[in-house]
């Protein structure tokens, strides 16, 4: 019922405000070349909005030279009405109120050659086209409110996806890395750039490709989107200053001042605050060692939830600042610098459970857990780019890290057997200080030459890693069948882990033929690593002894040679690329207090091929395939155990062989310029033999002892197609998307083989209007996943969930906005008291100021209805888990924005 008063409230504004106010354009177009003045057929004629030079609709005149617009709102427009034979007329329409009906009765074209006084050149340009490998947004293509930020230009372009922690995929895939003008922007927090940058000073957004500067085993590729900054952002300055509070606990302050003049560019920017704004973007978080409630597993090859983090759960309290500097220092010399400090901490308190599904028997844990961290952050990064003449670049690129976090966490489990009668609790406490260390630079020299394609590039890259972590364990175990196997653990635990590389590669293109070119490359890496563990006992009133079963030092000492070649062939609309590398590893892991070493000499062949057909500017079919290898890590080989949770103590495993991966990814998109549809498919296969997987062993008390090993199998398929359907003049949009996808694994448990596969199907459709006064969009998606194990049928619990969510933003007058989002998340067929459904509905109302109305006063609601919680599932191996995070709930702010810049305009606000 509720939704239903949403949805007609919704359409009631739609109508009101979208055709109150509207005009019609017609035109006859006539041919007078010939004796007799007679109609002129399938003569286009196009209105293009004047601010931001939109195509708003074309049409194409009759057998009786006639055409016409209807509804379309007022504004000020060009008329362009062209043919193949004749050249362009223009005319300017300005519609008001007293000025809504425009019958244009006789245009007759110039013809295409004539003596002219002034030559004015239209230059059109597709919205998105491709050039090379590189998928190119032409920004203005895409209309945005004027206060846009980048981030709303992003969700504007087909094919981009924009999560709510800032994080953007392209066609499905993960874009890791977001550059300004070819720089990163404040160090790798890309939301820098995305939440703060204007949108209207981006010229285009590129999408491509690149070499993954910090692979040596896995994806040697990364996506990166690039945004390319008009001549006009490039000088003067622009900034804003806002702080919102409750005068009670909440709070928010931000403050961004960008300076450009030509190459010159500083920025300084600076946020604080304690609500879901606080979490650190994922991508310096991970960087940085700092738990964002996100892991990777090994055994599943891909990212899980593991606490709270940055997707709103817990309390946070965030400071971050920075300040970016670039400049041409001279005609030959470009130098950058930018510092970012972080100071984050965030309260985390969780309940969760989960039922273990053994081959005879099964038992449930309910767990209770709370856990605080405090984290700094220093990041220094440098780059130098020399250009030695107009063929030869120097690049000189160091970077410093510095990272310290302490963390405090408490646990309490109880264990209840198949009949859910308790018969163990434990209870834990880890309290450690890390700190990290990350030195790296890289230096390139690139050489291009006279003959077109042919390209010598030299890499070096040194880097330098230091983990020091100190730590306190202190752990009670109560049996409640027998009072002989309580326990109680009291340690100090100290690891350091260092790490140092060396990476130098040079790779050669050679054009054959003007269709055929060849590229040859040769690598060399070295890789030091050593890891020291101590753990001491607390006896007779000290830390005094040595723990001898959790101590340890080993090293791993690696060396690489590499060496391959690929066939590029390109001709019209085909392109192919095809090739092998081969490369030989020699490592050698030595326990340096019993003196074994442990040799492992891999030689691995690893083919490769793109294939790209480009049916049209916008319409491409890609199909690449790709090969890897990775080597499991110090801490996967290292043969001391981590019993950080004494229930789930962890065991290295120093004979373990690399993986080797083969991944294919099919993808097929369209885009029509002129209607704005749009159609993005992606197909990819992923198989992985030696996977990294885990090899569990139960006891009767539910504790588990687990250590990674190789297993063949793995492997996963997945399915995504989305696509937009514009109509009505692209104001109104449909946005359909299906995805699909099977995930295969296996591990060990009591040294049975068990095979888990996850199958999962989504759908989804949006809708969405935009007019200069009012954003309208509604949408729903629905997933639902069926996991299967071998190693208990009991385990085969398919689950669904349901995603709905409407957003509002409507313009009235006395300058004042409203902006409204909801979503409601059904959860089903989970556990019990796990199953919840919640309405999540925020509004704000806003009033704009000053002449230039750059100064903003606003009102904010979140969670009106008090309803925020954290509810999720995972299912892994034989293992389901349901849980539940705090969450900040209701609150409500007052907000204060203050916007300026060099051109004393109306800057951008937070709404139209």
């Amino acid at each position: 019922m509720v939704f239903r008063l949403i949805i007609s409230l919704f359409f009631l504004l739609f109508f009101s405000f979208s055709f109150s106010q509207t005009m019609t354009i017609s035109g006859h177009v006539v041919d007078t070349t010939n004796q007799n003045e007679t109609p002129l057929v399938n003569a286009t004629a196009m209105l293009v909005r004047i601010k931001d030079s939109l195509l708003i609709d074309f049409k194409r005149s009759d057998r009786n030279g006639d055409f016409d617009f209807k509804n379309i709102p007022y504004d000020t427009l060009q008329l362009v009405v062209s043919h193949p034979r004749f050249a362009e007329q223009s005319y300017y329409i300005f519609g008001s109120v007293s000025n809504a009906v425009f019958p244009i009765k006789r245009i007759v074209l110039p013809p295409k050659s004539q003596e002219l006084k002034e030559v004015i050149i239209y230059a059109y340009k597709d919205p998105i086209y491709y050039k090379g490998d590189t998928l190119v947004y032409v920004a203005d293509s895409f209309a945005t409110k004027p206060n846009a930020v980048v981030e709303d230009l992003l969700k504007k372009l087909p094919g981009i996806q924009v999560a709510t922690d800032g994080s953007i995929k392209s066609q499905g895939k993960e874009i890791t890395q977001v550059l300004v003008d070819g720089d990163e922007f404040f160090g790798a927090d890309a939301t820098i750039a995305t939440k703060n940058l204007a949108a209207q000073g981006v010229e285009s957004v590129q999408v491509y490709e690149k070499k993954n500067e910090n692979s040596t085993d896995g994806d040697e590729t990364i996506q990166v989107l690039d945004l390319k900054m008009k001549d006009s952002a490039k000088k003067g300055y622009f900034g804003k200053s806002s702080l919102a509070s409750d005068f009670n606990r909440f709070y928010e302050g931000e403050f961004l001042a960008n300076r450009f003049n030509k190459k010159q560019k500083i920025s300084v920017f600076s946020l604080v605050s304690n609500t879901t704004r606080s979490s650190l973007a994922w991508q310096d978080a991970y960087k940085f060692g700092i738990d964002t409630g996100w892991g990777y597993n090994e055994e599943e090859d891909n990212w899980q939830r593991t606490s709270g983090g940055e997707d709103g759960t817990g309390v946070p309290r965030t400071l971050k600042t920075g300040v970016y500097f670039t400049d041409q220092l001279t005609e030959k010399l470009e130098f950058g610098i930018n510092y970012t400090y972080g100071n984050s901490s965030l309260l985390t308190t969780e309940r969760s459970q989960s039922q273990y599904f053994l081959t005879d028997t099964s038992y449930v844990t309910q767990q209770e857990s709370e856990e605080s961290t405090n984290n700094q952050s220093h990041a220094l990064n440098l780059s130098f780019t020399y250009k030695l003449d107009s063929l030869t670049t120097l690049e000189f690129e160091p970077k410093f890290n510095y990272n310290l976090s302490e963390r405090n966490q408490t646990q309490a489990t109880a264990f209840l057997s198949e009949d859910l009668i308790e018969n163990r609790k434990t209870s834990i406490s880890n309290i450690n200080d890390q700190s990290n260390t990350d030195i790296n630079s890289r230096f390139s020299i690139i050489r291009n030459f006279k003959k077109k394609d042919r390209k010598l590039v030299f890499n070096y890259r040194f880097d330098y890693k230091q983990n020091q972590q100190n730590g306190n364990l202190y752990s009670l175990d109560n049996n409640f069948t027998s009072s002989f196997l309580n326990d109680t653990i009291d340690q100090l635990k100290e690891n350091t882990n260092s790490s140092l590389s060396n990476r130098a590669m040079i790779s050669y293109v050679e054009p054959i033929t003007l269709k055929l070119k060849a590229e040859l490359e040769y690598e060399f890496f070295t890789n030091s690593n050593n890891q020291d563990k101590q753990a001491t006992n607390f006896v007779d009133g000290s830390y005094s002894e040595v723990d001898l079963l959790l101590t340890n030092q080993f090293a791993s000492n690696r060396m690489q040679h590499r060496v391959g070649g690929q066939l590029i062939y390109e001709v019209k609309k085909h392109r192919l690329s095809a090739g092998v590398r081969v490369r030989t590893i020699s490592i050698d892991n030595e326990n340096l207090l019993t003196g074994v070493i442990i040799p492992q000499n891999v030689v691995n062949v690893l083919p490769r091929m793109r294939y790209t057909y480009k049916l049209s500017q916008n319409n491409r079919l890609q199909v690449n395939y790709t090969s890897s290898s990775s080597l499991p890590t110090v801490n996967q080989l290292q043969p001391v155990p981590d019993n950080t949770n004494p229930n789930r103590i962890v065991e290295g495993n120093p004979d373990l062989k690399p993986n080797f991966t083969n991944q294919v990814n099919i993808s097929f998109n369209i885009y029509k310029p002129i209607s704005g549809r749009y159609l993005w498919t992606n197909l990819s296969f992923r198989n992985t033999n030696d996977a990294f997987t885990s090899s569990m062993q139960f006891d009767q008390f539910g504790r588990t002892i687990s250590k990674t090993v190789n297993v063949d199998g793995n492997y996963s398929a997945n399915f995504y197609m989305g696509g937009g359907l514009p109509i009505y003049k692209q104001i109104i949009e449909f946005n359909p998307r299906i995805n699909a996808g099977v995930n295969t694994y296996n591990n060990f448990i009591n040294s049975e083989k068990n095979t888990t596969v996850n199958q999962n199907i989504g759908a989804g459709l949006g809708f969405s209007f935009e007019s200069d006064s009012l954003e309208l969009s509604i949408g729903g998606d629905f997933s639902y996943t069926n996991p299967k194990s071998t190693i208990s049928s009991a385990s085969n619990l398919p689950y669904y969930s349901q995603y709905y969510n409407a957003y509002l933003k409507v313009k009235l007058p006395f300058r004042l906005f409203i902006e409204s989002d909801a979503n409601y998340t059904i959860n089903s067929q989970r556990a019990e008291g796990y199953d919840i459904n919640f309405l999540i509905w925020n509004a704000s109302l806003n009033r704009t100021f000053l002449k230039n109305e750059n100064l903003i006063l606003g009102i904010m609601a979140y969670d009106i209805l008090n309803q925020n919680i954290s509810a999720d599932r995972m299912v892994s191996a034989n293992i389901i888990t349901d849980q539940q995070t705090n969450i900040i709930a209701r609150y409500f702010l007052a907000k204060l924005t203050y916007k300026f810049n060099s051109t004393k305009t109306k800057e951008s606000d937070d709404f139209f």
